[in-house]
C-alpha cells in the first residue's frame, strides 16, 4: 500500500465522495471516483478505473488493481481531493 495514504484518508475520500458527488444508480461519482457500500454500511468501497479499495468494518483495507498506474493516479486525485476540503 502506498504509504501516503492510510485507511482514514480512504474513508475520508469516500466521506467526500459521497457526500459532494452526484448519485447514480446506487454509486456516487466525483472527479472520476466512484463510492458505494453494502446494505448495512459495514462495508465500503472506492472506484477508480481498474482500481478497488475495499474498506471494512474493523479497519481492514483491501486494495486490487491491474494497472500500477491507475492506481498511482487514485493516490494523486485522493491527495488532491482531501488537500482541497478542511479537516472536520
Amino acid at each position: 500500500m502506498d504509504s501516503r495514504l492510510t485507511i482514514r484518508d480512504f474513508l475520508r475520500v469516500f466521506d467526500l465522495v459521497s457526500s459532494n458527488g452526484t448519485k447514480q444508480q446506487s454509486k456516487y461519482q466525483l472527479d472520476g471516483l466512484s463510492a458505494w457500500h453494502d446494505f448495512d454500511g459495514y462495508t465500503c468501497w472506492l472506484g477508480y478505473k481498474d482500481v478497488t479499495v475495499t474498506l471494512m468494518f474493523h479497519g481492514s483495507l483491501k486494495i486490487e488493481y491491474d494497472k500500477p498506474s491507475s492506481y498511482n493516479e487514485l493516490v494523486e486525485r485522493c491527495l488532491a481531493l482531501t488537500a482541497s476540503e478542511p479537516m472536520s
